[in-house]
């Protein structure tokens, strides 16, 4: 059976105190070391976790700052081409309205002067029908009566008035 003697109580107290020193100074401490830079090591993963998340975020912002201005750059640049096309379209439009008016000046100057070379022309064939008339008459005997005739009957076939 088991006796319970105090020495014997004492002995084994005694016995678990040297072992819990032994235990705590060879075996405890490597352990409490190793969980100790598990720990650091865990430390500093989580630390550069955190540093790697936050430049992300920062990196994301920038990316979404960047869309941003790339979309007002984008707008610029549209309102500028649209700028640019209504400036061509009245340039266009303003030469073609010049051109369109000098074309209408150089037809009337070119009008007015087909008119006054046809008046020429005119003017030679009257003047030719004149002397023919002339000529006739110069060849028969008239009076001056019948030169008056003759007269209006050729200014009203010529389409002159009479003044």
């Amino acid at each position: 059976m088991l006796e319970f003697s105090p020495i014997n109580i004492i002995c084994i107290v005694a016995n678990l105190l040297i072992l819990y020193a032994i235990f705590k100074i060879f075996l405890f401490k490597r352990v409490d070391d190793i969980l100790l830079k598990r720990q650091e090591e865990v430390d500093e993963a989580t630390k550069a976790a955190d540093i790697a998340t936050a430049k992300a975020l920062e990196t994301k912002k920038e990316y979404e700052n960047k869309i941003a201005l790339a979309d007002e750059e984008k707008e610029q640049i549209l309102a500028d081409i649209k700028k640019q096309g209504y400036d061509e379209y009245e340039r266009i439009v303003s030469d073609a309205r010049k051109k369109g008016d000098q074309i209408l000046t150089e037809a009337r100057h070119n009008a007015e002067v087909e008119n006054e070379r046809a008046k020429e022309v005119y003017a030679a064939q009257i003047t030719d029908m004149v002397i023919d008339a002339a000529s006739k008459i110069a060849a028969t005997k008239h009076s001056a009566a019948d030169d008056r005739k003759l007269y209006e009957k050729f200014i009203s076939e010529a389409g002159v008035d009479n003044e």
